[in-house]
């Protein structure tokens, strides 16, 4: 199996593992039991945990795709927007960590003590503040995950390595996800979160189609 077919088959199964956990992500509920807060914070970790396992796929995935965008650019003077993107792309995985960790572990945990102890008026606070704070590293993975996709597609654009019609879609799908979360109006609760990640999934999956076909580039 060459490199480029490894790689794609990384973003595809990183992608697939993505829409899974939209699908199997808990709602919130305004009370619960003790037994339904257990069942939250189990079927939350087992979604959050797979939510992590698709971004060590899909960072694995993007570092081929990186390698061989990189291999199509233009000498003397190659673009180095490939190498941006994967950096960019490194940063929203950290931003993903975080907001996976606080809504696989720590909050489940809250609900427990809420669910146990009574729904007292402090814990209200100590969930909206902890929302409020996954809700900001959401939107740096979001942003920041988009503008890799636009690196990676203009590099397609300008240099080859990719069809022009993904990549086209890529740019485009970037743009409208950004403008949607920076004028608010896709707020990243568990249906704006699935918006984004079904939009940057087409692009992962029909790009690692792409590359499961292709042959590995000379010199690479």
């Amino acid at each position: 199996m060459t490199d480029d077919r490894k790689s794609g088959t990384a973003l595809i199964a990183g992608s697939l593992c993505g829409i899974l956990t939209m699908a199997i992500h808990p709602t919130g509920a305004a009370s619960l039991t003790p037994g339904q807060a257990a069942h939250l914070a189990l079927v939350s970790g087992i979604a959050h945990s797979i939510a992590m396992l698709s971004f060590l796929l899909m960072f694995l995935g993007a570092s081929g795709l990186t390698r061989r965008l990189a291999a199509f650019a233009r000498t003397p003077n190659p673009d180095r927007l490939a190498f941006a993107a994967i950096v960019t792309f490194g940063f929203a995985c950290v931003a993903l960590l975080i907001a996976a960790t606080v809504s696989g572990f720590i909050v489940p945990g809250i609900l427990r003590h809420m669910a146990r102890d009574g729904a007292a008026p402090q814990y209200h606070l100590i969930v909206d503040a902890v929302f409020q704070f996954n809700q900001a590293f959401a939107r740096i993975f979001s942003v920041a995950a988009s503008a890799a996709i636009a690196l990676w597609s203009v590099s397609a654009l300008r240099n080859g390595g990719l069809g022009r019609g993904i990549a086209l879609y890529g740019v485009i799908v970037a743009v409208l996800l950004t403008a949607g979360i920076v004028v608010g109006h896709l707020r990243l609760d568990v249906d704006g979160m699935a918006v984004v990640v079904l939009g940057q999934a087409i692009w992962f999956i029909v790009t690692g189609a792409q590359l499961c076909r292709e042959k590995e580039v000379s010199g690479t």
